[in-house]
C-alpha cells in the first residue's frame, strides 16, 4: 500500500490520469490525497470530478480556493460567471447536485499521523500550533457545511488580516478560510497579504508564511500548493507540490514516506 500526494489539478483530467498510471496506482491498495483546486483553467474540470468521486472510496481531498468558487457559485446562483464555460459545464452536468454535494463534504486540512504529515491547500498560519490548526480547519469544515449559503455569501474578502483568538462567527471563517486556502506572503507584522503571488525575492517587504517568525513549533512537515511560481519546494518543515501544470508546467505527486525524501518519490507529467 502506498500514499501519493498530488498537487494543484486544476481541470487537467489527461495529465492526471498520465500521472496515476506513471507509479502504477492501484485503487484497491493505494490512496491519493489532492493537495486541493482540483478545478478550473485546465478544461476538464467535471472530468477530474467525476473520476475522484468514482474513486472516493482511495482518494481523499484538501479544498482549495478553486473548489470553494465553484461551490460558492453553486449555492449561490447570481454570482456565476457564464464566460466560465468549465464551471458552467459542470453547473449544466446531470450529476452536479451530486460531485458538489459531495465536494462540499471534503476537508480543509488532512493529518497522516504515520507520516507525520499535514496535507493542506495554501498553508498553515504561522502563529498557529498543530492543536489550533486541528480546531480551525474543522471549526471552518462544520461551518461550511452546516450554513453553507451563509458562508459563501460572506466567504469573500480580505478583512480580518490579522489573527486573534477572540475572532468569531463569519469573521474568524473568513480568517480561516483565507490563511487555509488563499496564503502565500505576510506582511511584517503578521497580516495576510493577498495581492502578491510571485517568485520568494520578488517582494522584498513581504515574508512567505513558512519563512515568518516567530512560528508556533509543528512536528509535522506540512505539504501544500497553491503557489505554482513557488514550483516544487523541499525544506525542512515543508514541501510545496504546485508545479504549474495549467501554466505549461507539470502535474507533480509525492510518494508519502517515514524516511527522508528520495528523488523516485517524485513522479511529473
Amino acid at each position: 500500500m502506498a500514499t501519493y500526494v498530488i498537487g494543484d489539478v486544476q481541470g487537467c483530467y489527461q495529465a492526471l490520469i498520465k500521472l496515476i498510471n506513471k507509479f502504477q496506482f492501484n485503487p484497491n491498495k493505494d490512496k491519493l490525497i489532492f493537495c486541493g483546486d482540483l478545478v478550473n483553467r485546465g478544461g476538464e474540470s467535471l472530468h477530474v470530478l467525476r473520476w475522484i468521486y468514482a474513486h472516493q472510496q482511495s482518494c481523499n481531498v484538501t479544498l482549495g480556493n478553486h473548489d470553494l468558487s465553484l461551490l460558492a457559485q453553486y449555492h449561490i446562483p447570481r454570482i456565476r460567471k457564464q464566460k466560465n464555460l468549465e464551471f458552467m459545464q459542470i453547473f449544466t452536468a446531470s450529476d452536479c447536485d451530486l460531485l458538489m454535494n459531495w465536494l462540499l463534504q471534503q476537508k480543509l486540512l488532512i493529518h497522516l499521523k504515520k507520516y507525520n504529515a499535514i496535507i493542506v491547500h495554501a498553508g498553515i498560519y504561522p502563529s498557529w500550533d498543530q492543536e489550533t490548526a486541528f480546531n480551525e480547519a474543522n471549526f471552518l469544515e462544520n461551518y461550511i457545511k452546516m450554513k453553507p449559503k451563509k458562508f459563501f455569501k460572506n466567504m469573500y474578502g480580505t478583512k480580518p488580516n490579522h489573527w486573534s483568538s477572540q475572532l468569531s462567527g463569519m469573521n474568524r471563517a473568513r480568517f480561516v478560510v483565507n490563511s487555509l486556502t488563499r496564503m502565500r506572503y505576510l506582511y511584517k507584522n503578521g497580516g495576510l497579504n493577498f495581492k502578491a503571488k510571485g517568485e520568494l525575492d520578488k517582494f522584498v517587504k513581504l515574508i512567505p508564511w513558512f519563512k515568518y517568525k516567530p512560528k508556533a513549533k509543528k512536528s509535522a512537515k506540512i505539504i501544500f500548493g497553491h503557489w505554482s511560481a513557488l514550483g516544487f519546494y523541499n525544506k525542512k518543515d515543508v514541501i510545496c507540490l504546485d508545479t504549474g501544470k495549467v501554466w505549461g508546467g507539470k502535474l507533480t505527486a509525492l510518494k508519502l514516506s517515514k524516511s527522508a525524501i528520495k528523488s523516485n518519490d517524485i513522479f511529473q507529467v
